[in-house]
């Protein structure tokens, strides 16, 4: 599966902070990369879908694809 790079706008304590993350396309869902843990020969993917209508191909050279929706990731201590 190929990986691309986005980047968005997470909200954190009232304050916007630029955040980049590893995304997956599976067919027409699309699926950011929140954390990966290697287990010998298997790799495990916290995965989050978000909405690929919010997707928009970038034009800069460090990321593939900027996101316009909103973006909630929970922390792991919260969890």
């Amino acid at each position: 599966m190929k990986m691309y790079k986005m980047r968005s706008v997470a909200r954190e304590n009232g304050q916007q902070t630029p955040v980049d993350l590893n995304l997956e396309f599976e067919g027409k869902r699309a699926f950011v990369i929140w954390d990966t843990i290697t287990l010998g020969k298997f790799e495990l993917k916290a995965r989050v879908e978000i909405d690929p209508a919010f997707l928009q191909a970038a034009t800069r050279p460090d990321c593939d694809f900027l996101y316009n929706g909103q973006l909630v990731l929970s922390r792991a201590e919260n969890n």
